[in-house]
């Protein structure tokens, strides 16, 4: 494998960067070309399913499913819930969540909602394949969803929980008779939800328009139409920020995120939450990974710091846990760079002269192949044998949904900020667990603090159960990931860390 030195990267990257910059000097002056009544979003993906319950990411179709359809709760940038659907909210008992339901509330079709709509709802959750999806159930055992009244409702779980507030967060409300009647491509294609903006037409893999929802309950949008656009290319979506085409742009990628800078636009920068890894499956065709010390020595072989400058433009820090900060556990020590540590660990669990490995990426990621070459450089170094190979997207998340990845693979997990939810992704058998690890010391924690209402016994639980996670070290541990927005100048809006866009609170000057 040939290796490519951090001056080398460097210097690529610089060149790279220098051919788009003059590229797009030389772009026509920029013009508006929309009215204030439109916004225009560039992502780099399509949205996969327009389905309430088979929400799969946060940008796009996260992103588009908020605008569609209302929540009980809002998570809101800071991870606080918010009312949304539920004006209020107490606790019964350890197991009883009592919630006040917003009134005069209809869907786009008519129908209205009320406890019977988020009964019906929270059931259809609960069955396959929404269930695969949908984690209300999974992660808050929720065992009964009770109508007192037409606006009241009580949610009963099998033992005290501390996530109900965020896994709500996600349960998305449809209309309840159009959902049970409709066939599933109906339900998925053609959304009938109460929030603020309706799907007005859907060109896959071009387009997706909004418009705005005249009956909503809540504030009028500022723009009448919003339009997701594919536009797979970073480079062409910073092209038509400037060109003044688009006025969101997601996915930029640090190094060239300073072409977002225009007379009518600019690069936004957001501390990042996703946790950028090599997730190492145990259960692949390298058997050596089953080992914690190979695990560990792999994540001394590789120079984090250096290619967080090379490639990230030093625009982002590595991870210090499998949660973020401020909930991380400061007492965790990082794997230094030390590649003699890294062969002596290698030698002591029986492989002094390394392995074959197949380090796999897919599109993603903005980098995926860099970074997993980079990687693999490092690798080499101390003695392994590093494939790498690109796998189709479609292939790659059934790969991480069976946990057939074959050896380690780029991924990003958890733009998240709730430590309970963000360690339960590591037992045994969760539905996105896709490395197969599974310590039952780490598992029995986990719930523990899951169900701990003292927050400062809580807090101690969670404390041992990243400490435990870290060191067994199912993943090669990379950086938080840069989150670099493109967006206009006339744009008013704070943009969030988790990817999430919600064009419903979006200014437009």
């Amino acid at each position: 494998m040939f290796r490519k030195t951090s001056s080398r990267l460097a210097r690529q990257l610089m060149l790279s960067s220098a051919v788009a910059l003059t590229m797009a000097a030389a772009l026509p002056a920029p013009t508006w070309a929309q009215d204030n009544e439109t916004i225009t979003i560039a992502s780099a993906n399509d949205v996969i399913s327009l389905d309430p319950h088979m929400l799969n990411s946060n940008h796009p179709t996260g992103s588009v499913i908020w605008s569609i359809f209302d929540s009980l709760v809002r998570r809101a940038p800071d991870g606080t819930p918010e009312p949304r659907l539920a004006t209020s909210w107490e606790r019964m008992d350890d197991v009883t969540w009592r919630f006040h339901l917003r009134e005069g509330v209809t869907f786009t079709n008519g129908e209205p909602f009320n406890a019977e709509a988020v009964k019906v709802n929270f059931e259809r959750m609960n069955t396959a394949p929404f269930s695969t999806y949908q984690q209300l159930h999974d992660q808050t055992g929720l065992k009964e969803v009770n109508v007192i009244d037409d606006y009241t409702i009580d949610l009963v779980t099998e033992a005290p929980t501390v996530n109900m507030l965020y896994w709500l967060a996600e349960a998305f409300i449809s209309a309840p008779k159009y959902m049970t009647e409709s066939a599933p491509d109906k339900v998925a294609n053609e959304p009938v939800g109460s929030g603020p903006y309706k799907l007005e037409s859907w060109q896959r893999d071009d387009r997706l328009t909004l418009t705005v929802n005249e009956d909503y309950w809540g504030e009028a949008p500022d723009a009448e139409t919003v339009v997701f656009r594919v536009v797979p290319e970073t480079s062409s979506r910073l092209n038509e920020l400037r060109a003044g085409t688009a006025d969101i742009a997601v996915d930029i990628t640090p190094d060239i995120a300073g072409q977002a800078d225009s007379d009518i636009s600019s690069a936004v920068y957001v501390e990042g939450l996703r946790k950028m890894h090599m997730g190492i499956n145990l259960n692949g065709e390298q058997p050596a990974l089953k080992d914690p010390k190979v695990r560990q020595a792999l994540n001394h072989a590789v120079d984090v710091d250096t290619i967080i400058t090379a490639l990230l433009d030093g625009k982002t820090v590595p991870i210090p846990s499998i949660v973020n900060p401020p909930n991380n556990n400061p007492d965790l020590k990082r794997f230094e760079y030390d590649p003699e540590k890294a062969r002596a660990l290698l030698a002591e669990a029986g492989y002094p002269d390394g392995f074959p490995l197949t380090i796999q990426y897919s599109t993603r990621y903005a980098g995926g192949k860099e970074v997993s070459e980079v990687v693999a450089s490092y690798l080499s170094e101390v003695g392994i044998q590093p494939t790498v190979e690109a796998v189709e997207l479609g292939q790659f998340r059934e790969m991480l949904a069976n946990t057939s990845t074959k050896g380690i693979y780029f991924m990003g997990w958890a733009a998240l900020i709730n430590p309970s939810v963000e360690l339960v992704i590591l037992t045994c058998g969760h539905v996105d667990n896709s490395s197969g690890y599974c310590n039952e010391e780490y598992d029995a924690l986990v719930k523990k603090a899951s169900q701990t209402l003292d927050d400062a016994e809580r807090k101690k639980l969670e404390f041992q159960a990243q400490e435990i996670v870290w060191n067994d070290a199912p993943w090669l541990y990379l950086w938080r990931l840069p989150v670099v927005f493109g967006k206009a100048n006339n744009i008013t809006y704070d943009l969030r860390a988790d990817n999430y866009v919600e064009p419903y609170l979006m200014i437009v000057e």
